[in-house]
C-alpha cells in the first residue's frame, strides 16, 4: 500500500523539460555576440531557459535577455506535471476506498455470522448457558 503512494508522488516530482527550444529573437546579443542557452536558478523561473549574452559574468555583458520558450509553454507544462500528479493521486485513492470496502464486507459478513452462530445455541430467542 505504501509503494502505491510513494509512486504517486514519484509521479508528481517526475518532471521533464519540453523539446521546445524556443526562437531566438536577435541572432546576436548587444555585443554583437551569439547569445547563449542557459537555465534560470531563480526562485521566480526556476529551470526555465533563456538566451542570455556571452560575456555575462565577465564584467563586459551587455545586458542581452530573452526567454527561450514563451511565458506559456512553461505555465502548460507545470499544468499538465500537476494533472498527471493529481490523476495519480485519485488512482491511489479509489484503490485505498476498494480495499476499505472490502474489509467492511468481511468485517460485517464475520459479525453476521458470529451472531447467527450465537442465537442458534439460544433457546426461544434467548441465551442458553451450558
Amino acid at each position: 500500500m505504501a509503494s502505491q503512494g510513494s509512486q504517486a508522488l514519484s509521479i508528481c516530482f517526475a518532471s521533464g523539460r519540453n523539446s521546445s527550444q524556443g526562437l531566438r529573437r536577435r541572432t546576436t546579443c548587444y555585443c554583437g555576440e551569439r547569445p547563449v542557452l542557459a537555465t534560470s536558478s531563480m526562485a521566480e523561473n526556476p529551470g526555465r531557459r533563456f538566451w542570455g549574452c556571452v560575456n555575462y559574468g565577465i564584467g563586459e555583458e551587455c545586458g542581452y535577455f530573452v526567454w527561450a520558450e514563451s511565458e506559456q509553454e512553461p505555465q502548460v507544462a507545470r499544468l499538465k506535471r500537476r494533472i498527471t500528479c493529481l490523476k495519480g493521486k485519485v488512482t491511489t485513492v479509489e484503490r485505498m476506498l476498494r480495499i476499505a470496502v472490502a474489509v467492511g464486507l468481511v468485517g460485517w459478513t464475520c459479525a453476521i455470522i458470529l451472531l447467527c452462530e450465537k442465537f442458534s445455541a439460544t433457546r426461544n430467542g434467548r441465551f442458553f448457558l451450558q
